[in-house]
Parts: C-alpha cells; structure tokens; sequence
C-alpha cells in the first residue's frame, strides 16, 4: 500500500502539471496614452477591444481607439506616448484625420502608476482571477507618435495588437484569458465627454467586464459620460470542451466495470476452491485499488480540460488524499459484496472422478 500514493500522483501528474507553477501568465500593459494635454478635449473617443483572434489560436487582442478632439488653443504638435512593455506590442497604426502617421518605438519611457493599476480580471464564476501585467523584463520600452492638431475639431485614431495574459501556466485548452486596459490617464485630457465601449468576443464564449456593459451575440458595449473607471478588465473563456461529461462518465463506468470483474472472479475462485468467501478478499481489495486509480485519474483527466482556475492545489491534493482513498474503500467494499453475491451462486467445483468413487 505504500506504493499506492505514488500511483495516485503518476497517474494525475499528466492533467495537474499546468498548475504547479504560478498560474498567471502576465499580459501587455495597454490603455490611454499619456502626454501633456492642455488645451485639448476629448468630445467623443470609441474603443474597441476584439478578442475575436483567440478563435483562431492566436492569444492577441486587436485595441483600436478612435478620439474626436477638440483644440481650444493654437495649433501644436502633439506627441503622445503608449506603454509598450516587453514584446506583446507591434502593428501599431496611427491616423490623424485619416492621414497615416508615423510611429516609433521608444528604448525608454517612465511608466506612470496609472499604467499598472490592475490587479485583478472578473471572476467568470467563483472569484475574481489575479492579474499581471508583463514587467518588459528590464527598461519600460513605448510608442511614440507626433499628432498635429491644429485648432478646432479634428479625429485621431490608433490601432495596435497586444498579447493577452491568461490564468495557467501551460497550454490550457480551456483558460481564461484576460486583458486590462488602463482608462485613468484619460483624465490627462482638459475634458472628457463621451466613452463608447465595444468588447467583440468569439461567439459563444464566457467573458466578464467590470464595466457594466450590454451583451448581445459575440459582442459587448456600454456608453458613458466621462471617465468610468480607472480600468476596463475583461476575462474570456472558450466554451468547456465537449470531451469533457463524456470523460466524466467513462471514469465511472470503467470503475463500475473493474470491480464487476474483480468481484465475479474473485468470489467464484473462492467458492471453486473451496474455501469461505473471505477469501476472496486479496482479490477484492486489489480491484478496489484499480478501480478507485482509474475512477480518479479519467475524472482528473476530464477536469483538467474544463476552466483552469477552478482546477488547482487544492483540487488536486483533494483528489490524492480524499477521493482517491474514498474511492478505493468504496470500490473495495463494491467489488467484495460482488464477491460475496456470485460465491453464494455459484456452484461448488465437482469433485475428481476417484474421488465420487471412493464416496460411493
């Protein structure tokens, strides 16, 4: 029996190896840019964040923004600057009044607090999930574009790709994968009107935002006065893999299948032997072992592919030291009453020819 918790953990190290590392994968900072805005009001900004990448295996979300500005002042060149921590950044865009303008990538960039706010995405069910934002392993790197807004009203528009973080450590077929988007430093702004919010989502997917927002097919939107928040988080999650009940219920009935077989075989070598029913018991207790292992190890299997946040430490020691042991006692205790069941019906073994002889 020592080898038995050693068996239990072979056989769920496979499906429990995505989290026994810290499970959070850190995400690209993104969010408004910073700069010295004076004189400058944002009549109406529209952003848009498509996670819809993520159904073709691609762990990136596209952000486009566009401002309506208006420039109270004289007319000045603007440079506005995007945090753009490690390598989750490229594909940057920017338009002013639909002529494209030129951005570069800056080797240095102080990020501000602001940038960094977001500790935590929406729980999708259960608790809200730990959220990191990627340190760019060294010196903070950034865009850099020069926007010339002259006086008067004029329109800016940004797009960019950046890498979503996710809560597991390894390649979950069902994580949850999160963004934060940093809206704070739009108060930088001299004024800030209108806020049009779009979260595309592949459709059918989970996802939570913690701005409230209305939810119709592979889409979420929400519009509002000011500033709503400091951030908009968001979580998504694919739909639970279709394997998943059909994996559950295998487990269970393998287990019922073993310990059919172990219990028949072991009750009828009993009673052809000879002996009590008792003895059936070394036979009985092993089935129970194998039923209880595979019981355990199919229904890990099937919970591991399901959201990789409810399925940790705890989870895991759960099943290696509580239901596992409770499935083998059970498993045990089911095999010996088939034992018991199938001695008391079968017939006792005939004796040899010499010895019906020597009876009569």
């Amino acid at each position: 029996m020592r080898l038995l918790p050693l068996l239990l953990l072979a056989l769920l190290a496979a499906p429990a190896r995505a989290n026994m590392a810290n499970p959070v994968q850190p995400g690209t900072p993104a969010g408004e840019p910073a700069a010295a805005l004076d004189g400058l009001r944002v009549a109406r900004e529209v952003l848009t964040l498509d996670l819809r990448p993520l159904e073709r295996g691609r762990p990136f979300a596209v952000i486009e923004v566009t401002y309506r500005i208006v420039n109270t002042g004289q007319g000045r060149v603007v440079p506005l600057d995007f945090v753009a921590l490690g390598e989750g950044v490229d594909g940057a865009e920017v338009w002013v009044d639909e002529q494209a303008v030129a951005v570069r990538r800056l080797d240095s960039l102080a990020v501000p607090p602001l940038w960094t706010i977001a500790k935590s995405t929406p729980a999708l069910d259960g608790d809200a999930l730990p959220y990191e934002a990627d340190d760019g392993f060294g010196t903070p790197t950034g865009l850099r574009f020069e926007a010339p807004i002259p006086t008067g009203q004029h329109t800016v528009r940004v797009r960019y790709r950046v890498r979503l973080g996710s809560y597991d450590a390894g390649d979950h077929p069902n994580r949850v994968w999160q963004l934060a988007y940093s809206l704070a430093p739009a108060r930088l702004w001299d004024g800030f009107g209108q806020l049009d919010v779009a979260v595309l989502v592949p459709e059918g997917w989970d996802v939570a935002t913690s701005l409230p927002l209305r939810r119709t097919p592979g889409r979420l939107e929400g519009r509002f006065r000011g500033v709503p928040g400091d951030v908009l988080a968001v979580s998504v999650r694919a739909p639970a893999p279709p394997l998943r009940l059909p994996l559950r219920i295998a487990g269970f009935v393998t287990a019922l299948v073993i310990v059919g077989f172990f219990g028949v075989v072991s009750g009828k070598l009993a009673k052809r032997s000879g002996r009590g029913v008792w003895w059936a018991l070394p036979g009985t207790a092993l089935g129970g072992i194998v039923a209880g292992v595979a019981l355990v190890a199919i229904v890990a299997t099937a919970d591991d592919l399901g959201d990789s946040s409810a399925y940790g430490y705890g989870t895991l020691l759960g099943m290696m030291f509580v239901g596992g042991p409770l499935a083998i006692l059970v498993g045990a205790a089911l095999t010996q009453a088939i034992a018991v069941w199938t001695h008391r019906r079968t017939p006792p073994a005939s004796p040899p020819p010499d010895e019906r002889y020597r009876l009569n």
